[in-house]
């Protein structure tokens, strides 16, 4: 099963790479790989960025498109730009000036597919095989999931590099096999010399250990990202000193926050630079709180992992405009939490089953019927009485009525998968 479910994931994340998203959506994908390969080839990061504070710099036209070339290129650590331009390298990219989506993102199809089989080892290793199946099908094909990982951003490579980091703590703490933590300690020192945000894999497991009451481990990966942090400086000190601290500056001050930017995640659903309404991403929100409300000793390592990133999130960047890849860390712990909550509540709790129908059911309408074929009222209110009828059980005592919403239940969920994959096949940005 997992083999199927990963050919699928590759299939929908391949299918239409170069097209959706569109080239220009968002430009970073340069942005790393150049820093890379500039890295590699010529030993200073040289990468495109529009702050005032680069002094070295030159304007170009390249694909069409303006950059701003500066050097050395700071404002971020190196270690995901080593991969991204190294992998294009490898794929055929001669120099920075030879470079398109073609040598950039099949790297975003190897790091989404590796996600889907690390979000199935993490849930197996934590649950059941079942809620693992689960998580993963469900991460293969929704469609923000989907589209979204086809980009190379730094959201996508710390995705499997955190799961992978979680799943060796929940090793660890089964089989107290040191060497499995201090890989994983080595792994959140790189995560925060590929992004600073990624203190969060750091957080995390920290607060794991906390929980747990061991504290030894507990300090030691608190110290994971101070050791990171201060390789950077090293690393921006060597380059340009003056430079990397004026970027430090604006880096902790560039967004534009207020009190209730956090309502941007249900407010402004970006995927990457537009809006796609996906009913799955609202309804995981809803499973994670009540999930894990209902038990935190068994659902603690999703708990800070969610948490962790969430902090970061708020603190930060939660309602910064189409830089939608913000959010695409919160989703393969949302993904889990729906996993869970299919096991635990669905067709055993019919107002929260017909709750799942209408808020998942409702925007995969929108994503492909009402996209194909525009809206129907038919359809619409058919629907809606087959939702409906998932909640007769509650109305009545009759065996033969609970089966019948088993039914509608059981086959509105295999409708959904389908839907899944005809949305991402139908999505596009014209």
């Amino acid at each position: 099963m997992l083999i199927a479910i990963l050919f699928l994931g590759f299939y929908l994340r391949q299918d239409k790479l170069y097209t959706w998203p569109r080239l220009g959506a968002t430009f970073d994908e340069y942005a790393w790989t150049w820093e890379g390969m500039n890295l590699i080839q010529k030993g200073v990061p040289i990468s495109w960025s529009p702050h005032p504070e680069y002094k070295n710099y030159k304007n170009i036209i390249y694909q069409q498109t303006h950059f701003r070339i500066v050097t050395p290129f700071l404002e971020h650590p190196p270690v995901f730009g080593l991969v991204a331009g190294g992998f294009a390298i490898l794929n055929g990219a001669s120099d920075m000036y030879h470079l398109s989506i073609n040598n950039i993102r099949p790297l975003a199809v190897i790091l989404g597919v590796l996600s889907i089989f690390l979000v199935y080892l993490l849930t197996k290793e934590i649950y059941e095989e079942k809620v693992a199946v689960m998580a993963s099908l469900l991460y293969a094909t929704i469609p923000t999931v989907v589209v979204g990982s086809r980009i190379v951003q730094n959201e996508n490579f710390f995705i499997p590099v955190w799961l992978l980091t979680l799943f060796l703590i929940v090793k660890y703490i089964k089989t107290k096999n040191d060497l499995l933590r201090n890989i994983a300690f080595v792994l959140c020192i790189l995560l925060v010399l590929a992004k600073i945000p990624w203190v969060a894999a750091s957080g995390s497991v920290f607060l794991i250990f906390l929980y747990l009451k061991q504290y030894k481990n507990a300090l030691l990966f608190f110290t994971a990202p101070i050791i990171g942090l201060l390789i950077f400086v090293a690393y921006g000190y060597y380059y340009d000193s003056h430079l990397f601290i004026s970027l430090w500056g604006l880096q902790l001050n560039r967004y534009d926050l207020t009190f209730n930017s956090i309502f941007a995640l249900f407010q402004k659903p970006y995927l990457v630079d537009r809006f796609l309404t996906d009913g799955w991403i609202y309804f995981g929100w809803f499973a994670a709180i009540l999930v894990f409300a209902r038990d935190v000793r068994k659902n603690y390592v999703i708990i800070f992992a969610l948490l962790s990133y969430f902090v970061i999130f708020l603190a930060g960047i939660p309602d910064e405009p189409s830089h939608g890849w913000y959010r695409y860390p919160f989703y393969p712990f949302l993904v889990i939490s729906i996993a869970l909550f299919i096991k635990e509540y669905y067709i055993k709790n019919w107002v929260l089953s017909f709750v799942f129908l209408v808020v998942v059911g409702t925007s995969l309408l929108e994503l492909t019927w009402r996209q194909k074929f525009g809206f129907s009222y038919l359809i619409f209110r058919l629907s809606i009485i087959s939702w409906g009828s998932s909640l007769f059980p509650l109305l009545t005592p009759y065996k033969n009525v609970n089966k019948f919403g088993k039914l509608v239940c059981y086959t509105w969920f295999v409708i959904f998968i389908f839907l899944n994959v005809w949305a991402v096949h139908l999505y596009n940005e014209q």
